[in-house]
């Protein structure tokens, strides 16, 4: 299998050296065993070769005269060859040079198949054993000329990364060549990322003084590719230890700090509504509502502290259709309750949120309202190996992070182990509901 990896796989972890090659060949056409093979070499990846559901069966590529090949590539639909050969012919009766792959991969895979280096003007796919019950299937057939390996892209890593404000990301920038293989970047890499109060250094080191979601860009000889970086905001995300109801479905699914599930209220129906409590008055900062492409065109923010009377803080109008993140930033309000009302939908189903983020300190409710709490610290601060609760009394001691994951909890305990968490700065939340305490403090883990 030298000659065959899956795309999406690391070439260093096949043991093979990749080359690079020109644009795939045009007005291929193609026979096969079974089925209509046309549309394996049509160039629309909407439309796909099925056989018939036995084993053996083939495709053939006819390339209209002969040609140098370099590399081919697969991209086969779920119902795919585990075991298939291809070969080579100049006259589409012998065929030589058989690849032989076995054990291949279930699922809807691409293979990449190079090093080829054969003058022929017929490829045949001779599929031996199947993954499914159903026949082989393929959206595409590409055959590519090799040629010297160029830059064509040019990929910046990490992919969309997220830090608190304050800190810093190092960004690194990667060559593609014409089939994605890597290719080696020579002479000067420029960076550059919008926004105001952010800044990147010529070797890629990125700083923000502002929240926000930014976009930096690498250029090498001419050829750019960007990436985005969203900056948060320093204090935690209060929401995963609230609880939500809703107007209608389950409003919990907007504030699990999981952004596979989401809320999604009664179709076609206006208004709705989102309520987060807080579970006691709170100091919000800053609000982000990532939305489904279910979302408001209008919508109303509003904050209570007994869930009778509410303020607006936000009537947003006219917000485009399409999944989109709204963020308020600099909030600066006190309240145990949020609420967001959608009035108008931009769709015809419901209102939908994957997270709702609410930013802000428990400093307001906990530290100054219970005299208990002045009469516990917790040390040191910095940390490396354990934290301490002073004074006689056990607690609950919680670790989040600071954008509201959860890291680890000791109950009933004056102690938690800090040395086997990340360096970084964290939340770390003291109760005992018993006595009265609830105290929260920003610690720092070396």
């Amino acid at each position: 299998m030298k000659n065959l990896k899956l795309f999406l796989f690391l070439p260093s972890l096949l043991g093979i050296t990749m080359l690079a090659y020109g644009q795939k060949y045009t007005g291929l056409t193609a026979t096969s065993s079974s089925g209509n093979a046309s549309v394996a070499v049509d160039g629309d990846m909407g439309t796909r070769w099925e056989s018939d559901w036995s084993d053996p069966q083939w495709l053939v590529v006819d390339l209209g005269e002969i040609k140098n090949v370099g590399a081919i590539k697969i991209y086969w639909e779920a119902a795919n060859a585990k075991d298939y050969t291809i070969s080579f012919s100049t006259d589409g009766v012998n065929y030589s040079g058989d690849l032989t792959y076995t054990g291949m991969a279930e699922g809807s895979r691409t293979d990449n198949i190079t090093e080829i280096n054969v003058d022929c003007q017929y490829i045949k796919m001779n599929g031996t054993a199947r993954n499914l019950v159903y026949g082989y299937s393929i959206w595409e057939f590409e055959v590519y000329p090799q040629v010297a390996p160029v830059l064509t892209s040019i990929v910046v890593l990490p992919e969309k990364p997220s830090i608190v404000l304050g800190n810093t990301q190092q960004f690194t920038a990667e060559g593609r060549d014409q089939l994605n293989n890597p290719y080696t970047l020579s002479g000067t890499t420029t960076w550059n990322v919008d926004g105001s109060g952010t800044s990147i250094t010529s070797d890629g080191l990125f700083s923000s003084t502002q929240k926000g979601l930014f976009t930096v860009t690498a250029t090498n000889s001419s050829i750019s590719g960007s990436t985005t970086i969203e900056v948060l905001p320093t204090n935690p995300n209060l929401s995963p230890s609230a609880t939500a109801t809703a107007s209608s479905g389950d409003g919990t699914l907007a504030i699990d700090n999981n952004g596979g599930s989401r809320w999604e209220s009664e179709q076609g129906v206006d208004p709705q509504w989102i309520l987060v409590d807080l579970g006691a008055k709170m100091s919000i900062t800053d609000i982000i509502i990532d939305w489904e492409t279910a979302n408001a065109k209008n919508y109303i923010i509003e904050y209570s502290n007994d869930n009778l009377n509410w303020n607006t803080y936000q009537s947003p109008t006219d917000m485009p259709e399409g999944p989109r993140t709204d963020r308020f930033y600099n909030a600066n309000f006190q309240a145990r309750y949020v609420r967001i009302t959608g009035t108008e939908r931009n769709t015809v189903y419901g209102y939908s949120i994957w997270e709702l983020k609410i930013y802000g300190t428990d400093t307001v409710a906990t530290v100054l309202s219970n005299a208990n709490n002045d009469k516990i610290s917790i040390y040191p601060n910095p940390a490396t190996d354990k934290l301490f609760v002073s004074g006689s009394l056990n607690v609950d001691i919680s670790i989040y992070t600071l954008e509201g994951k959860f890291v680890k909890q000791k109950e009933n305990t004056k102690q938690i182990n800090v040395s086997d968490i990340s360096s970084g700065v964290y939340i770390v939340k003291v109760k005992n509901k018993l006595n009265g305490i609830d105290k929260s403090i920003k610690v720092k883990v070396k």
